[in-house]
């Protein structure tokens, strides 16, 4: 059954796919963005609010499996080296160049998020989340939902094997002091439905801690379609801080933007979206 702002798609898979309305602001008129696209997948820009999304996208029930993220990652891995193969052996030897930047992300969780019941979507594995907080997930891989179960219980939690949105149908109201989006909410075909579900298992003041690829970034303007960002077809909503502050709001959160200096030259936006406490 296709969901609100979705339809099936027409022709050879299309079973498998649906065709999206605007994420955004739910327009349906847009104008492809052939620099940006892969075929088969076509990323559009709504005619509309600007929102930059994947206008066909793989149904929830092939994200388990056949796109699960621990495939999709090594496969786009593996053709960008074979595309590239110069850069991929300079990045391979260079990549203690990305500890000079990197935050504290413990620390930062810990900051954001006080203590108390957190959970991750799309937690992978289950690790992310430090001491003292109880890390609870969503993951729709079976694979890494099993491993995840197994560690979150050791440390009073545990982990729904589900979409997001359906997974957050486990959890009570206000049962959570905050929320992860790390690297996920590209992946989200309805990504304003998450943010409300959040909402609403958020204690008041409860706060979500999002990353998403830059869209916005001088690298993407420079690589095209090589830029790190896209990955095909499982990236299919493309962020800037205007788009996600206008979705945040929209959903009644308070956003609180992170890394503006850097943010021009940064292939990733990082911000907090603050749940009202009254």
């Amino acid at each position: 059954m296709a969901q609100p702002g979705h339809t099936p798609a027409e022709g050879a898979g299309a079973a498998h796919v649906v065709t999206r309305d605007c994420p955004g602001c739910g327009g349906t008129a847009c104008t492809p963005l052939p620099d940006y696209s892969r075929a088969p997948w076509t990323t559009v820009a709504c005619d509309a609010c600007g929102f930059v999304y994947l206008r066909e996208a793989p149904v929830y029930d092939r994200l388990e499996e056949e796109f699960a993220w621990e495939k999709t990652f090594a496969a786009e891995t593996e053709r960008r080296a074979q595309a590239r193969p110069a850069f991929s052996r300079v990045d391979r030897a260079t990549r203690w160049r990305l500890a000079l930047f990197r935050r504290d992300e413990a620390a930062t969780y810990r900051e954001v998020f006080g203590e108390g019941n957190v959970l991750d979507v799309g937690c992978g594995g289950g690790t992310r989340l430090p001491e003292p907080l109880v890390p609870f997930g969503i993951e729709i891989s079976k694979d890494l939902a099993a491993r995840a179960d197994a560690h979150m219980q050791t440390r009073g939690g545990r982990t729904v094997q589900a979409s997001a949105i359906g997974g957050l149908s486990a959890f009570p109201d206000g049962f959570f002091s905050g929320a992860l989006l790390r690297s996920f909410l590209e992946h989200e075909i309805d990504p304003k439905g998450l943010l409300s579900g959040l909402h609403r298992v958020l204690r008041p003041g409860g706060a979500v801690y999002v990353k998403v690829p830059n869209f916005g970034s001088l690298n993407r303007r420079v690589m095209g379609v090589r830029w790190c960002g896209f990955r095909f077809p499982d990236h299919v909503n493309y962020f800037t801080m205007k788009s996600l502050a206008d979705m945040a709001r929209d959903c009644g959160y308070a956003i609180e933007p992170r890394g503006g200096l850097t943010r021009p030259v940064s292939d990733n936006l990082y911000a907090v979206l603050r749940k009202s406490v009254t």
